[in-house]
């Protein structure tokens, strides 16, 4: 009888975790909508998953308080912020040239099909970068160094040197790491966003007055039955054994959305037309 208890709460509750457990497409951005999807498929403890259930109750409490224009501001700039700020203990140095943009492209080729929504969008944002400098000639065969440049070009030469300031570990990491090792580090970024949006959340929410909307919205759909799991409770959910990274991989891939799994480098605005506009001010000389 308690084997079968158990079996049906591991069932139950993995089941919630995998589909019912959603954040509300419509309003959240895309960026924290493919974080939001990446991080509940990559939680694996007990504690984790209870963790991830804890803070978006928060942020139900604390960011469906505020308007729309507001929620979505500090969820856009809180992912394209720490992300861009994420402390890293040590980054490689490398040669920026065509033959790195080639050597990543084919990375890209090779670990796609394994990578989570979160991670595809920092990978193909930052390709899109590089492709855009290497089409207009500030990337090229020889290692790059802005001050190879004269007149206008030097000018973006030495913007896209800024760049590279909170580029460059990433693109270390892109080039060094598997694809399960960069969804890790992926996951880890998503843990920092998750707790700097709370925080900052919970201060709109006390200190600015006009930010306040007029009535409580919902942000995550957190199935009621997680919310009354006790850490005992949770336990049963690792009870099973574990999809293979690779086929979790497969299975996350054909939920994917159209428009993300449609996506190529090519496609994307480079880093976002946001992400380059937050890279541009705090480049700013």
């Amino acid at each position: 009888m308690i084997f079968k208890i158990s079996l049906i709460l591991f069932s139950f509750s993995a089941f919630a975790f995998d589909k019912d457990f959603t954040a509300v497409t419509e309003r959240v951005p895309l960026e924290f909508g493919l974080l939001f999807d990446s991080i509940k498929m990559e939680v694996k403890t007990p504690g984790e998953k209870l963790k991830l259930v804890g803070l978006t109750k928060d942020l139900n409490s604390n960011l469906g308080a505020l308007k729309k224009e507001h929620t979505y501001f500090l969820m856009k700039s809180e992912v394209i912020k720490n992300t861009m700020e994420f402390k890293f203990s040590k980054t490689r140095q490398f040669d920026v040239t065509t033959l790195l943009v080639k050597r990543l492209e084919q990375g890209y080729s090779e670990k796609s099909r394994y990578l989570n929504k979160f991670s595809l969008w920092i990978w193909r944002s930052i390709l899109a970068e590089l492709k855009l400098r290497q089409k207009s000639g500030i990337i090229t065969e020889r290692s790059f160094s802005a001050r190879s440049f004269d007149g206008a070009r030097l000018q973006e030469a030495l913007r896209f040197e800024r760049y590279l300031k909170y580029l460059s570990p990433w693109i270390d990491r892109m080039d060094s790491y598997t694809a399960p090792q960069f969804n890790e580090l992926s996951k880890e970024v998503s843990w920092v966003i998750l707790r700097r949006l709370n925080d900052r959340s919970l201060i709109f929410k006390r200190y600015a007055a006009s930010a306040l909307g007029d009535t409580q919205v919902t942000l995550f759909n957190i199935p009621q039955r997680l919310l009354d799991l006790k850490p005992n409770q949770i336990k049963n959910i690792d009870n099973d054994a574990p999809l293979s990274y690779q086929e979790k991989s497969e299975k996350e891939k054909t939920k994917a959305t159209k428009s993300v799994d449609k996506v190529t480098p090519e496609d994307m605005s480079p880093l976002s037309d946001d992400l380059a506009e937050e890279l541009e001010k705090k480049t700013k000389p």
